[in-house]
């Protein structure tokens, strides 16, 4: 699958320190030679004046054309929606395509991949897959190149170095970093037996005849979600220490990020020179224009893909990004060589979950009403799922009186309808985790009420229980409340433990929290997905 192409250079990164650009270190011998070869050409140039090179960089007045094709935020490897929507064998179907139209097209995905997903929490012969199987997709689907989004660093030191070693495609980041007994250092990829540090920055060569274009590419991601082994500088300043090294060696020079729509903006406002930013984070398609610089986010999970044509004029300098935004549905035929890739890890899958003692086929129950996870409504509005594990989590336990979940906990993407399996509870819960039930101040449940207000669009959006705003006041039980007052909580582990975006200050040790129940290991409240089987079984 990996294959030379002559139209993509990536820098070398085994000659790069961190931001720095590799320049060859020329030794005595080698000035002399190369001193001497210079003066041959002046003299060359000299003498026949007429003679230009046989590859000239982008002097040519007819525009060089090439396309980009970005995904963000993909975590399921087949189609959604009963297979209608989405799926890398779609995706790789795109490429093919756009391909045909043009040779020189490239493919990106802007972060969040590895982590999370129902077949990355399989175990195969004693280890979690934890995103092999999405690697393995994608270099069969040819992806190009790709850099770390938050989701990335769920993954433990060791498998995210595995998942880096297999991967096909070219990583790139300007301000993500390995944490080591030696120091900082940039994340390396082995592979055949060479060892090479992951670049701030890659330049595609495209030739079109007698021209030549060169076009940079810098990768920044957000700093949230840095675990011991990871360290994330500042996400403005490297891109703009790395557009500096870029910017007089290129023609033109975009970005591949994973940051907040915000950010993204920032970026663009703090780096005019920038023509493009293919982003993620966000789940839902968006497209935005500050001052020349186009950013644009495609929905997760493939359902959407940006197609980002360019052409870049020689005579002017100017570089034209004309962006469509190209649906993923039936009208896309599945690729047949990775379609077969995606089916047999959905098989190992089952067979690990069968293994593991779930009943996937056996029903939990029937739904008169789909139950609403598609990403586009759970992270911006209360949805009839999202209510619906609140409410489990409440009655899970005795004399709470809310509950609250945050939207990113739900990573279906997708309605449940008809029969439900143990299989679509685990589809729409991945991550499971346990429900703990915390007495806390009105204060602070205020707080973390009002936070999940200014996720709205984000997974630290909540979806609660029992819980109501009216005007500027919220309503607990029906009843105003009070800043003093205790209140039950049933609420998710991963919301206490401050990892969540905007939620930092919530955390167990909190003053504002008095207590902290936690399940033990035969009580139900132990996994969240039991607690939803629980509720919907009595329904």
């Amino acid at each position: 699958m990996l294959s030379l192409d002559l139209d993509k250079l990536v820098v070398d990164r085994s000659r790069m320190q961190e931001n720095t650009y590799f320049r060859p270190q020329l030794t005595k011998t080698t000035r002399m030679h190369t001193r001497t070869a210079c003066l041959y050409l002046v003299l060359f140039l000299l003498l026949f004046p007429a003679c230009k090179s046989r590859l000239q960089t982008a002097n040519s007045s007819r525009p060089i054309q090439f396309t980009f094709l970005q995904l963000n935020d993909v975590y399921e490897i087949a189609p959604l929606e009963g297979g209608s929507v989405g799926g890398m064998a779609r995706v790789a179907t795109l490429r093919k395509q756009l391909l045909k139209e043009n040779p020189h097209t490239y493919t990106f995905l802007a972060g969040d991949f590895l982590n999370p997903s129902v077949i990355g929490t399989v175990k195969l012969d004693g280890q979690r897959i934890q995103g092999a199987h999405m690697v393995d997709v994608m270099n069969h689907a040819d992806v190009d190149y790709v850099t770390f989004g938050n989701h990335e660093f769920d993954l433990n030191e060791t498998n995210l170095q595995a998942r880096l070693d297999e991967s096909e495609f070219e990583w790139i980041s300007a301000n993500v970093f390995h944490q080591t007994e030696n120091g900082l250092r940039p994340f390396t990829i082995s592979r055949n037996g060479h060892t090479d540090s992951i670049p701030a920055y890659a330049i595609l060569d495209i030739r079109q005849g007698e021209q030549r274009l060169r076009i940079g590419i810098l990768a920044v991601t957000l700093t949230t979600n840095q675990p011991s082994y990871v360290s994330i500088s500042d996400p403005f300043q490297a891109a703009e220490k790395t557009y500096a090294l870029l910017k007089d060696e290129v023609d033109a020079v975009v970005a591949l990020s994973h940051l907040a729509i915000e950010e993204d903006q920032e970026l663009a406002r703090r780096i005019p020179g920038l023509a493009l930013i293919m982003g993620g984070h966000e789940h839902d398609n968006m497209i935005h224009r500050v001052g020349n610089t186009v950013i644009a986010k495609a929905d997760a999970n493939a359902k959407s893909a940006y197609i980002h044509q360019l052409e870049y004029d020689a005579a002017t300098g100017e570089l034209k990004v004309n962006s469509t935004l190209k649906k993923l549905d039936e009208s896309l035929p599945l690729d047949p060589e990775v379609d077969q890739v995606v089916k047999g890890w959905e098989a190992k899958a089952y067979a690990a979950f069968r293994q593991q003692g779930f009943d996937l086929n056996t029903p939990i129950t029937t739904l008169k009403v789909p139950l609403d996870g598609r990403e586009a409504s759970i992270r911006n509005q209360p949805t009839n799922l999202g209510v619906a594990i609140a409410r489990a989590m409440k009655e899970a336990w005795p004399g709470a009186h809310c509950g609250i979940v945050n939207s990113g906990s739900v990573r279906l993407d997708d309605q449940l309808s008809g029969s439900i399996t143990e299989f679509d509870l685990i589809r729409a819960l991945p991550f499971g985790g346990k429900v703990l039930k915390v007495e806390m101040k009105g204060s602070l449940l205020t707080r973390l009420l009002e936070a999940g207000l200014q996720n709205k669009g984000k997974g630290g959006y909540l979806q609660v229980y029992g819980l109501e705003k009216k005007g500027d006041k919220w309503f607990i039980d029906g009843k105003e409340m009070q800043a003093d007052a205790a209140y039950q909580v049933a609420i998710s582990d991963f919301l206490m433990s401050g990892r969540e975006e905007n939620m930092e200050f919530l955390r167990t040790d909190h003053p504002d929290v008095l207590s902290v129940i936690v399940p033990g290991s035969e009580d139900i409240q132990r996994d969240i997905r039991l607690v939803l089987a629980e509720y919907l079984k009595k329904q």
